[in-house]
Formats: structure tokens, sequence, C-alpha cells
């Protein structure tokens, strides 16, 4: 079915993020040249939300129930690698200062693939329905446990944030990415939560409000994805990197040691 033609404001919305995104995207790229944290979810994250974009600007021609559905299919995948993108931070810093067992970070990955299924099902469901913008049993569940798994990343960081006076100066800038993505995170969460609870379809990510999409979903998103761009591109080396600089300066302690003694 052919479109109306009309270039509208969510549109433009929609033309924004394929420019704002592009960006992150190729820093990924650079991120997985260079062994950095973050390549994956933000390559991931970035080129689902070019995608989606892309496809809203194609309904302006030819508005089919397939441009749609991929469109729901991209909105609804996004939030989780987010969320895993803040942990691989925490993660980070737990390498260098372990600070928590390995298994905290292995939890949420069993949800999450629960969530995946439940996000499939959830699709499956709505090519089947009426209404099928309106939330259904299966987005509940997969927004309940996105919920679930936020609270868990919340108690993570709070556990690295206590004892943030042990990091050094490169693990405490892994900990302000979070810091400062955290917060931007709930307002995105809450932009779903509200619809999902309340069936507001002013608050739908696909056909809702474009202000408050804007407001609540692309702003927040490009501004996460942004800090942890900046922060992995200039202030996080390699892994490898920093552990030879780390016995470059336990090696330059003890040399020290040595001539003090001597």
């Amino acid at each position: 079915m052919a479109g109306n033609g009309d270039f509208t404001y969510r549109d433009g919305i929609a033309a924004a993020q394929i420019v704002a995104f592009t960006v992150p995207f190729v820093y990924a790229l650079y991120f997985r040249w260079t062994r950095r944290i973050g390549w994956f979810c933000v390559g991931v994250f970035t080129l689902l939300r070019i995608i989606g974009a892309s496809c809203k600007l194609a309904t302006i021609h030819q508005d089919t129930q397939g441009l749609w559905a991929a469109i729901f299919v991209c909105e609804s995948l996004g939030m989780i690698l987010i969320i895993f993108l803040l942990l691989e931070f925490l993660e980070r810093i737990n390498k260098v200062i372990c600070i928590v067992g390995k298994w905290m970070f292995l939890a949420p990955s069993f949800i999450t693939w629960i969530d995946i299924g439940i996000s499939i099902g959830g699709w499956v469901s709505v090519m089947h329905v009426e209404h099928p913008l309106l939330p259904t049993a299966w987005s509940q569940a997969s927004m309940g446990l996105l919920a679930v798994i936020y609270i868990y990343l919340v108690g993570v960081f709070v556990v690295f944030w206590v004892r943030r006076h042990e990091y050094f100066e490169v693990e405490k800038w892994a900990l302000h990415a979070v810091t400062v993505c955290v917060p931007l995170l709930a307002i995105r969460l809450a932009y779903s939560l509200i619809f999902i609870i309340s069936s507001n379809m002013t608050f739908n990510a696909i056909k809702g409000n474009p202000t408050a999409y804007l407001v609540l979903t692309m702003l927040p998103e490009v501004a996460i994805v942004a800090v942890c761009t900046f922060v992995i591109a200039t202030k996080l080396p390699s892994l490898q990197k920093s552990a030879q600089y780390l016995e470059q300066e336990d090696d330059g302690e003890s040399q020290q040691e040595l001539s003090s003694r001597s």
C-alpha cells in the first residue's frame, strides 16, 4: 500500500536518528578493531535504531505491514543492549579491581534470553490481533523483565559506587559513565512502562506523540550512547593496554623502592 508522501514531525525525528546514531556506529567498528569494550552493544543498538528510523522514513511512500513490523522489532530490542552496555562498564572495573563475583554479570544473561524469547513471541502475536499497537501479555511480560534487569543494574552500580575510592583513574571514568547514564535510562524505561501500564497511545513508540518520543526516548538514548562512546574512545584503553600500564607502574614502584633502600 502506498504512503501519503507527507514528511511529518515524526519523520524528521527518524531522519535525526539516522544522523545521530551513524557516528557511534562507526566508532563501534573502531572499538571492535582496537579490542575495546562496548563495541557489540553500541554497534547493534545503533544499527537497530538506524534500521528502525530508515523503515519509518520508508513508510512515507510505502506504508506496508512489513515495515511497521520491522520498526516494532527495532524499538523493542534496544533497551536491553543499553543495560548490558552499562553492565559492561562495571564488569571492566571488576576485571581490574575485583569488587564482586563474576556470576553477578552472568545472571542477567539468563533473564535476557528469556526476554528475547518473549519479544519474539510478542512480535508474532501482534501480527494476529485486531489492535497490534496496544500492549499485549507478551509485551507486558517483556517490559516487566526489563524493569527487573534495570533494578538489578542499579543494585550492582550501588555496590561499585560505594567502593569508588579504590579505583584507578581509568576505572573512575567507567563509573562516571554509568553514573550519568543510569538516570537517563530510567527516563527511557519510564516512557515504555507508562504505555504498557496505561495503554496511553501518547507514549507509543511507533505512532504516539512525537514530542514525547523525542524527549523521553530519542534524546535520552542519544545522550547515553554519546556519553558511553566518548568515554570508551577517549578514556578507556583496551584491557590489554591497561594491564601493561599497571605492570609498568608496579615495576616503576619496585625500582623506586630498591633505589631508596640502596
